[in-house]
């Protein structure tokens, strides 16, 4: 069976075809891909030195800490940060202001329901009193109704002259 096999190339050391075809096709998509890939960019130098430059933030940082200093983010906090007195002002503000929400609150609460229903037009609801009488019922007008009974008597009689004559 040795003598069966036939070196044919350097690359293929007695293995059989079916694995040498499989480590070819292997390479050639891998070459392939290099010849289809975009080379690095800028992004990759960008985020390769913002971890070196976090590290190396870290580890001064760290440094600065064992030798009893506070590092200059530490002083930077402490500057931006509110003091206690600030914090339990505002609380004090805070529990006053709360204090008189709930007052007026039971106040109001414990106040009785109105007992008439607020209108935008109250005179709807009188249909009768003196708010909605037609105008001139309460003068005396007995003078003017005799007056305009007299002038229509009149008109009737001139009417009923004409139509005999």
């Amino acid at each position: 069976m040795a003598a069966e096999r036939v070196i044919t190339n350097s690359t293929s050391l007695n293995y059989p075809p079916t694995t040498m075809f499989a480590a070819r096709s292997c390479a050639a998509s891998t070459r392939q891909v290099l010849r289809t890939q975009a080379p690095p960019s800028f992004r990759f130098y960008v985020t390769a030195g913002s971890f070196v430059s976090a590290y190396l933030l870290y580890r001064f940082t760290k440094a600065q800490q064992e030798s009893g200093s506070e590092s200059w983010i530490s002083d930077l906090i402490a500057k931006w940060t509110p003091s206690q007195e600030t914090f339990e002002q505002r609380n004090a503000i805070h529990t006053a202001i709360m204090e008189k929400a709930a007052e007026d609150r039971h106040i109001l609460q414990s106040e009785k329901p109105r007992e008439f229903v607020p209108l935008r037009q109250p005179d709807m609801f009188n249909v009768a009193p003196i708010i909605n009488n037609s105008p001139g019922s309460q003068a005396d007008l007995s003078q003017v109704i005799a007056h305009y009974q007299r002038e229509n008597k009149l008109a009737e009689e001139a009417q009923a002259a004409r139509s005999k004559a």
